[in-house]
């Protein structure tokens, strides 16, 4: 027989009361037990996951220094010998990091001496100038069509007048010249910073002339001398200049017209 503590009620077999439900002594031990267990695991589980998500963060880590470092000898490599990785499809990744820098900086840069210009005016320009967000969206936009433009360009020469290159080769090819403006326009920033203004616009003008103008033609008359089809390699290049000419153009002119378009949105 057995009596619960609580009600009184006796039972002949059991581990609850069946009157009022309270578990006998044995099942109470039983219960606790399960619970203590319980308890045990979860801090367990908890450092488990707590161990698992900080090794992950840690490699994560090692990896990003791992490419950092991979991408700085990269970076000195191309500085020296800009030519050695044209031929080489490794440098695919490499060649878009460049690029990707190469946009950030660039908006970063113009930035920087849009304030530098805006406060000298007695805080009245700085005022109403524009946001870091509104200069670096529409620099980085900007200046990404405009090399999209020439890698379009380039795909399509090399399809009808040398050789079968894909996108990737083409901004692979591209992308390996593009540490010298990418450092070029580091020391623009750094110009700006500094208040000489007069160098860091000229810096940013050359990098400008180099991304925009000097490689993606050296890229061009390149692939053309490498590898020409029947039709003469002349003509090539003819037919880059002008899709590259006629797809600038559009850019500009809606760039202009939207320009002008918030401008009198502003006087108004």
């Amino acid at each position: 027989m057995k009596n619960c503590l609580t009600c009184g009620h006796t039972q002949d077999d059991g581990k609850f009361c069946g009157k009022c439900g309270t578990p006998f002594e044995n099942a109470a031990l039983e219960q606790a037990a399960t619970i203590n267990s319980m308890s045990d695991e979860q801090p367990q589980s908890q450092y488990a996951q707590t161990d698992q998500g900080t090794t992950q963060s840690s490699e994560q880590m090692e990896l990003i220094k791992k490419q950092s470092k991979l991408y700085f000898n990269y970076f000195l490599e191309q500085i020296k010998m800009p030519s050695t990785n044209f031929n080489v499809e490794a440098a695919w990744k490499n060649s878009v990091t460049s690029i990707i820098l190469y946009v950030l900086l660039t908006a970063l840069s113009v930035f920087v001496l849009i304030k530098k210009f805006l406060s000298g005016g007695f805080g009245f320009f700085e005022s109403y100038g524009p946001s870091f967000i509104q200069v670096f969206f529409y620099m980085s936009l900007f200046i990404s069509l405009l090399i999209a433009i020439n890698v379009l360009a380039i795909f399509l020469t090399s399809k009808l007048f040398s050789e079968n290159l894909s996108f990737t080769n083409v901004i692979s090819k591209i992308g390996n010249y593009y540490t010298l403006p990418v450092a070029i326009t580091v020391l623009s920033i750094l110009l700006g910073l500094l208040g000489s203004y007069k160098y860091s616009i000229m810096m940013l003008y050359i990098g400008f002339v180099l991304v925009l103008g000097c490689i993606p033609i050296f890229v061009m008359i390149k692939l053309l001398s490498n590898k020409s089809k029947s039709i003469d390699s002349f003509y090539g290049f003819i037919f880059y200049l002008v899709v590259t000419g006629i797809l600038s153009a559009i850019i500009f002119s809606f760039i202009i017209d939207s320009t002008i378009g918030n401008f009198l949105d502003f006087l108004l």
